[in-house]
C-alpha cells in the first residue's frame, strides 16, 4: 500500500539486542540547475537517522532506497557504517 511505502520510520534489533528506530529525514526535492549543482552534496537525498533506547544517534548520508524493508541483519550493517552524532551540550552536563 502507499502508506508502507512512505513510511518516515522503522524499528530493528541489533545483535546484541539493542533496539534502534530509524527515521528518514527527507529534503524537498530540488529541480533543474540548483539541483544539478547540489548534486554532489551528499546531504541532497537526505539522510536517516538511528536512535538506540541508549541514547545513541547516528546519521547516514547518503543512504539506500530500501531501507524499510531490508532485514535487521542489513539495516544493522548501515546503521554501524553511521557516523555518530555527539550528543547535545545540555544532556552531557546533565550526566
Amino acid at each position: 500500500s502507499p502508506m508502507t511505502q512512505h513510511q518516515l520510520s522503522r524499528t530493528f534489533t541489533d545483535s546484541v539486542g539493542v533496539e534502534w528506530t530509524v527515521r528518514e529525514i527527507a529534503t524537498p526535492e530540488l529541480t533543474g540547475t540548483l539541483a544539478r549543482i547540489l548534486e554532489h552534496d551528499r546531504r541532497l537525498g537526505g539522510w536517516l537517522v538511528f536512535e538506540s533506547g541508549e541514547d545513541e544517534k547516528r546519521r547516514l548520508a547518503p543512504y539506500p532506497p530500501d531501507w524499510r524493508t531490508m532485514s535487521a541483519f542489513e539495516i544493522e550493517r548501515w546503521c554501524m557504517r553511521a557516523t555518530r552524532v555527539p550528543p547535545a551540550p545540555a544532556r552531557r552536563a546533565e550526566d
